[in-house]
């Protein structure tokens, strides 16, 4: 009897039946990550073709990860329990998610994560940037715009408090630093030639808009002073009220 089992496992139904599945587009959330969910699939398609041409179904495992299974993995899901859900306004929600064992996310300035949602029967994965400090102990918060027609905003509206959601990262490999760059040269290319290094003045403002090619609208944070003070400086440069908005 146990010959006749693993000559049906050696069928080549059965090791059909183990072929890894190709993503669909939409889990794929078109942030640059690696690893991609796509490149996830074609290592795990190496391995299947590698086990299936040796007959050897302890192939298909790979190497054994020794993190703690609460912990972060750019490969892997792991599941975060939602403490609190807060509605800011009509369409954005802060979440906070619990972290076991009271410990940090780790992340660093500039990396974001991606979660995993499924609507009708339809998986979907998005990237989202934690706003919670990177000290923060025992959770993490993100900030989440839903939009009428989304589908990760339907996912995202269905949760309530003690609900769980999937996450694996993290990702971003261009960290921030306070006064990290002196010089253009340091930035990666695509950065190089719109980076200006200065004070945020007149004449800085004035040659940001004055070497755009079409009419720029700007969107101007932080403090009441300081819009006040950047709306100045866009009038000056020959922008209109109607081409800049404050926060």
């Amino acid at each position: 009897m146990m010959g006749e089992r693993e000559e049906d496992d050696d069928t080549e139904e059965a090791w059909l039946q183990l072929r890894p599945m190709e993503p669909l587009p939409s889990q794929c959330c078109g942030s640059g990550c690696s690893p991609c969910v796509f490149d996830l699939y074609h290592r795990d398609l190496a391995r299947w073709e590698a086990a299936r041409a040796s007959k050897d179904r302890s192939l298909l495992r790979g190497p054994e990860s020794q993190s703690c299974p609460s912990k972060l993995n750019p490969e892997t899901f792991v599941a975060f329990c939602i403490s609190a859900m807060d509605r800011l306004t009509k369409d954005t929600y802060r979440v906070r998610f619990a972290i076991p064992g009271n410990s940090q996310l780790g992340l660093q300035p500039g990396q974001h994560l991606i979660l995993r949602g499924i609507v009708d029967d339809l998986e979907i994965q998005r990237a989202y940037t934690p706003i919670s400090p990177a000290n923060a102990v025992g959770y993490f918060e993100v900030l989440i715009k839903c939009y009428q027609m989304g589908l990760m905003s339907r996912y995202v509206e269905s949760w309530r408090a003690g609900d769980t959601a999937f996450w694996r990262g993290p990702f971003g490999d261009f960290f921030y630093k306070p006064n990290q760059e002196s010089s253009s040269e340091q930035l990666p290319w695509s950065y190089q030639e719109k980076t200006r290094f200065g004070r945020l003045g007149q004449d800085l403002i004035k040659e940001l808009v004055s070497c755009c090619r079409r009419k720029p609208f700007a969107l101007v944070c932080g403090s009441a002073e300081f819009s006040k003070d950047i709306a100045r400086c866009l009038l000056c440069a020959g922008l209109t009220e109607d081409s800049y908005f404050l926060f």
